[in-house]
């Protein structure tokens, strides 16, 4: 996976010095890099490898380079990584792309993309990418056929809401909900038909305070059975809508905005399910924000987007090695990252501890 360059310079000591690093806050190479010079006894012994020498920092970012990015995410999912199991239909998982802003060479635009499941924001599938935005349809598309995500529940963006994606998930068993929006002009017609024709399966209406302001959302569900579908979506199983009308009251400016948007989805639905799928597809909707806050995470917490990286491979290392430190955080069981981010480096005898009980060290 990795080839070292010096005789004396062992991957493993590089590796739980990145991560250790990155759990301690450090997110620059250079942080990274003075934390293993300075640290170099300690990731000795916990690595296992008492002559290991500390590594330069010019050589730092060409070692980041040199693994083999699948051979990595292989090795992290299995020692490491939980997926969505088969059938399990508690969990629904939200797969969308981040791109590393960090890159130093010019048009070298890398991107991961990710499985972040709704409510608990534990990543279960993860891909890597090249190039713009468009580039995500087919990435994400192969993220969900590698990791099976296309036999389980998802929520996607709109721009996935694509014929070969949409009749993959059917096809294989899953359930997709995906937004619609007016770029997708055959289909937005065709869903302001049942949404404007009155006739409403199931219904569900939630409040939430929070952040200053006061909001109302009212879903509603819709078949779309009756419809005559575009024929390009006809493998898609497109059975029902939902219309979710938002309220939102600020309490600062005493305004109240109104907003409503759409979402399709192969999910049956009929009289006597319609409350339950309202319900279902309501949560569905606010819980697809978790790839979102998973991506806040990356850029607040660990300062992603402003970490510069030399080489394409190196910010995709950097990235999986960074997720892995993520991922230890939150067997932890803490809601706040910051916070145990705080507690591992005011206290070093609990990141040690945290590390030994994930199987790290």
């Amino acid at each position: 996976m990795i080839v070292a360059v010096k005789k004396d310079l062992f991957p493993e000591v590089i590796t739980v010095g990145f991560v250790s690093a990155t759990l301690v806050g450090r997110s620059a190479t250079s942080w990274i890099y003075r934390f293993i010079r300075n640290r170099i006894d300690w990731l000795r012994e916990a690595a296992g490898y008492k002559n290991a020498a500390h590594i330069s920092r010019a050589h730092l970012p060409r070692f980041l380079n040199q693994p083999d990015w699948a051979a990595l995410n292989c090795l992290i999912e299995q020692h490491f990584g939980t997926r969505i199991e088969r059938d399990n239909n508690k969990e629904r998982a939200a797969p969308d792309g981040k791109t590393l802003r960090g890159t130093v060479k010019s048009g070298d635009r890398q991107s991961v993309v990710l499985g972040v499941t709704h409510g608990g924001g534990k990543v279960v599938a993860y891909g890597c990418r090249r190039g713009n935005k468009s580039s995500e349809i087919p990435a994400v598309r192969e993220l969900l056929k590698q990791t099976g995500l296309d036999r389980q529940k998802v929520s996607l963006d709109a721009h996935h809401c694509s014929p070969p994606t949409t009749s993959r998930i059917d096809r294989n068993g899953g359930l997709y909900l995906i937004q619609v929006k007016g770029n997708q002009s055959i289909l937005e017609e065709q869903r302001r038909s049942p949404e404007s024709s009155g006739e409403v399966l199931g219904a569900h209406v939630e409040h939430d305070k929070a952040n200053g302001r006061l909001t109302t959302r009212h879903a509603s569900v819709f078949s779309m059975n009756s419809l005559k579908i575009d024929k390009r979506r006809r493998d898609s199983g497109i059975k029902c809508l939902t219309a979710v009308k938002r309220e939102t009251f600020e309490f600062s400016t005493k305004k109240t905005s109104f907003e409503t948007s759409c979402y399709i989805s192969d999910i049956p639905v009929d009289i006597n399910c319609g409350q339950q799928v309202a319900g279902e597809t309501a949560q569905a909707i606010r819980g697809h924000r978790g790839v979102e806050a998973d991506n806040c995470i990356r850029d607040k917490t660990f300062r992603e987007d402003y970490v510069k990286t030399k080489y394409g491979n190196q910010a995709q290392i950097m990235a999986r090695l960074r997720e892995l430190a993520m991922a230890l955080i939150r067997g932890t069981k803490t809601k706040n990252f910051q916070e145990k981010i705080d507690n591992f480096m005011d206290c070093p005898e609990n990141l040690i501890t945290a590390l030994k009980h994930a199987n790290f060290l």
